[in-house]
């Protein structure tokens, strides 16, 4: 078995999955400067609790008050929702990978 050649069914099967398919679908509709605002603040909290550190109240209250906005839009909301679902099934996939890796160095 390649396992190359197994990475690019993976990678087929991301890109048929719902999820990539529906944000594709919505994109070319989005407010894109709006969205990418509020994840690019979502990541940076996310990163921080990561690390360990407490986000900044503010920044969270920006990014809380920006996510209230886009939820009136339904494309943007549409969109966030299967952002968020794509994410959590790329951090599945990458903890199954770490976990693969780390039986084979242990």
């Amino acid at each position: 078995m390649n396992v190359y050649d197994q990475m690019n069914q993976v990678c087929e099967a991301i890109r048929d999955s719902h999820e990539y398919k529906k944000m594709q679908e919505v994109k070319p509709k989005l407010a894109e400067s709006m969205v990418k605002d509020f994840l690019k603040q979502k990541s940076e909290i996310e990163l921080a609790q990561y690390q360990g550190k407490k986000p900044d109240e503010a920044q969270v209250q920006k990014m809380q008050k920006l996510y209230e906005v886009l939820q009136l839009n339904p494309v943007a909301s549409e969109y966030i929702q299967n952002y968020i679902r794509f994410q959590m099934m790329l951090g599945d996939l990458s903890k199954a990978f770490s976990d693969t890796i780390k039986e084979a160095v242990e």
